[in-house]
């Protein structure tokens, strides 16, 4: 799945496993010490399932991204584009739906984390390739 994918799209996955091993140590921690939110067998599997669906996401946005420009009508780009977004955050709905139902095997406050530090991974991402950049 990583393979021939864009330099970009490999840093994302890359600092989404490490966020997902971070938020991991992070809320066992908190959980042992602090407050117990979730079972942390839960809270593990939430987070786990999230990161898969966050590294999916990521997968599906480059090719679709990929489709996208090779499109030559600029509406028919704009409506697939428009679909495939609606389809990724159907997606996460689905997963949080699923979440909710099965709240024994998946945590909610674990999967919520992960699906949301995609973004954190986008912003991480575009900070180290600007910082690759100019030492270029």
């Amino acid at each position: 799945m990583i393979f021939g994918m864009s330099r970009t799209a490999r840093l994302m996955c890359f600092i989404l496993i490490c966020l997902c091993i971070f938020f991991s140590v992070a809320g066992l921690l908190i959980n042992a010490f602090v407050y117990p939110f979730e079972p942390p067998a839960a809270y593990i599997t939430g987070l786990l399932a999230g990161t898969a669906l966050s590294i999916a996401k990521v997968k599906m946005m480059e090719r679709s991204l990929n489709r996208i420009a090779d499109m030559e009508n600029s509406k028919n780009a704009q409506s697939y584009g428009a679909l495939q977004s609606i389809f990724r955050n159907l997606l996460t709905l689905g997963l949080l739906a699923l979440v909710f139902f099965f709240r024994d095997i998946f945590g909610l406050f674990g999967t919520i984390i992960s699906v949301l530090y995609m973004q954190i991974a986008a912003y991480i991402a575009g900070y180290l390739l600007r910082k690759d950049k100019k030492r270029l």
